[in-house]
């Protein structure tokens, strides 16, 4: 370990050890915990940051043999050991818990007890590797299970449960173990060149750096037993450096599964340095949870490059990434703003919402953002008159145990449709059968953090009205297209309203608003364009720029099957100057 990487570590654990109660091998947290068991309990005791805590302080010397053995045995009495139990070799998240209700707990206890033992074996006491070894032997079967059976859409779960089972079989050199994490990365790999990155956490800094540490600890083992195979993760982790470089240190503009509910337009993470975009001196600004720093000890030799500031990249500049089968993220990037959008969210069906799970709270599919302000995104609003859910979320522990968009559990299909050329952008938000109750129901821009005034500016022709907001050296315009409301069967102009609330601004369309009742509706729609205008800084330049812009919708009757109003396919073009044109179809019918 570099002096650089070991500082930064110190520091990481300092901040950890402030306060910080261990009882009975066990950290405590004085409040709830995030799984639907713990989650309204006055206190408990996380196994994860305590594997974390043991391994980084036994690292770096803070924590004697008889404490650590202590955790250790805790850590290990939360795991099923009965060879006949249908969750053998699995963990619990919390002693609190009672049944496994967070299937990823094996893999993040785990793996801060792999990292160190990958990166300096010599540390740790022979009395720790003997339960370490206990707990990878049991722990086999659960990601023996998981590797034969994976869930290929959600990869940075099952990722990192082939990690693991490719570490244990390293460990305990068990070639069977060996055999089978190597066949779930080859089907893995061939389901990622073929269909893509399954529900889209390609483009989440969040889990980019659980997937990029499951491909370094898979890389290592494997350039041992299969060199061709970790040749070829080796170039699914370069992609995934190409979007972060492309990003060069902001927030990605869209984000799938990114819980950025305030709109932060930078976020601390060690992904930026492994990039190359910024070097390590200016992560000793910055404290990290003990939860990265097996990023930090995967990673070591990738922080030693960069010069510590963002690399200058052209401006403007475009970047297409495949997601899933046809869907795709799209992202602009300017001077002062950015926009970014998907072409079809979700990106696969079945992924949206849940009772218990779901995309939706938690990913920005259309977003722009403003150096250095916020980013601002669409957001659906539900309220019920028994509570508010939207999506994405108010935050993330309330809707977490909540995260669908209706009480009900029969839901309608919620779908975004985006069309993007550069700095223009043409989105559709639609809910198709809609059989649930509301109060009010609407699609709102959120926009954390803007002191200035909203200006409406109708164009010269008089025929559309822009809400722009300004900034220095540049400004954000948006306008509503047609939607579909509640009780309608066709699509009419829908008025926005500007909500000014502490901290931030919502325009809104509304598309119901009464008495809380169950709406049985074909469908609703919101529509909305939007032009980043980059150079833009004055009201005059604003004005002759968006007096450029023309906007066509129209719908089309193919009479190929039969059609609603409701359901007509739906062109959209937006033009403006020269600049090539954006062209939206929206087809209810379409698949």
């Amino acid at each position: 370990m570099n002096n650089q990487v070991r500082q930064i570590l110190e520091q990481s654990f300092a901040a950890a050890s402030e306060d910080i109660v261990v009882e009975e091998g066990l950290v405590r947290y004085n409040w709830p915990g995030h799984t639907r068991q713990v989650s309204k309990l006055p206190y408990c005791h996380e196994a994860r940051f305590s594997a974390g805590y043991y391994a980084y302080g036994t690292l770096l010397g803070r924590i004697d043999e008889a404490a650590g053995l202590e955790m250790l045995e805790a850590i290990a009495g939360l795991q099923f050991t009965d060879q006949e139990h249908p969750d053998y070799g699995g963990f619990l998240w919390y002693r609190e818990e009672s049944v496994i209700q967070d299937s990823n707990a094996a893999f993040f206890i785990l793996m801060p007890l792999v990292v160190v033992r990958l990166c300096d074996p010599g540390v740790l006491p022979a009395s720790h590797l003997e339960v370490i070894r206990r707990m990878f032997s049991h722990a086999a079967a659960w990601f023996t299970r998981e590797c034969r059976t994976p869930e290929l859409f959600y990869p940075n779960k099952t990722m990192s449960d082939g990690a693991m089972l490719l570490a244990i079989a390293h460990f305990l050199g068990e070639p069977e173990y060996l055999e089978t994490a190597t066949a779930y990365f080859r089907r893995w790999e061939e389901y990622t060149v073929r269909r893509g990155w399954g529900w889209g956490e390609n483009i989440s800094l969040v889990y980019q750096g659980v997937m990029m540490n499951a491909l370094r600890i898979a890389g290592s083992v494997l350039q041992q037993h299969d060199r061709e195979l970790a040749g070829r993760l080796a170039e699914r982790m370069e992609t995934l450096k190409n979007i972060l470089v492309f990003h060069d240190g902001e927030e990605l503009v869209p984000s799938i599964r990114s819980y950025n509910f305030r709109g932060e337009t930078k976020r601390a993470s060690l992904l930026w340095p492994i990039a190359g975009v910024t070097g390590l001196g200016r992560l000793a600004e910055q404290n990290f949870s003990l939860n990265d720093a097996a990023t930090l000890l995967l990673f070591e030799a990738d922080f030693l490059q960069g010069d510590g500031s963002p690399s200058a990249l052209p401006v403007p500049r475009i970047l297409e990434e495949r997601i899933f089968d046809a869907s795709r993220s799209y992202t602009w990037i300017g001077r002062h703003t950015r926009l970014g959008s998907i072409n079809r969210f979700p990106v696969m069906p079945g992924s949206y919402q849940h009772p218990a799970w779901g995309l939706g709270w938690q990913s920005f599919p259309v977003s722009f953002s403003v150096r250095d302000k916020q980013v601002s995104y669409l957001r659906w609003y539900v309220n019920d008159s028994a509570a508010v859910r939207t999506h994405p979320a108010e935050e993330y522990r309330t809707a977490y145990l909540m995260p669908a968009l209706f009480a009900e559990a029969l839901y309608p299909e919620v779908e975004t449709r985006s069309a993007q050329q550069g700095n223009t952008l043409l989105v559709v938000r639609s809910m198709t059968r809609l059989h649930n109750r509301a109060a009010e129901l609407a699609d709102e821009w959120v926009i954390h953090r803007y002191d200035g005034e909203i200006a409406r500016v109708m164009n010269t022709a008089g025929d559309r009205e822009w809400l722009v907001l300004h900034y220095p050296g540049c400004a954000v315009a948006v306008t509503a297209l047609r939607g579909i409301g509640a009780g309608a069967e066709a699509r009419a102009a829908l008025p926005v309203t500007v909500v000014r609330e502490e901290g931030r601004i919502r325009l809104r369309q509304v598309l119901y608003s009464g008495d809380s009742t169950v709406l049985a509706q074909p469908r609703l729609e919101a529509g909305w364009a939007v032009i980043c205008l980059d150079e833009a800084a004055e009201a005059g330049d604003v004005r002759r720029l968006l007096d450029t812009v023309r906007i066509d919708d129209y719908e089309t009757d193919d009479r190929e099957v039969p059609r609603e109003p409701w359901a007509r396919a739906r062109e959209i073009v937006l033009a403006a100057g020269d600049l090539p044109p954006v062209q939206l179809t929206v087809d209810p019918y379409a698949p």
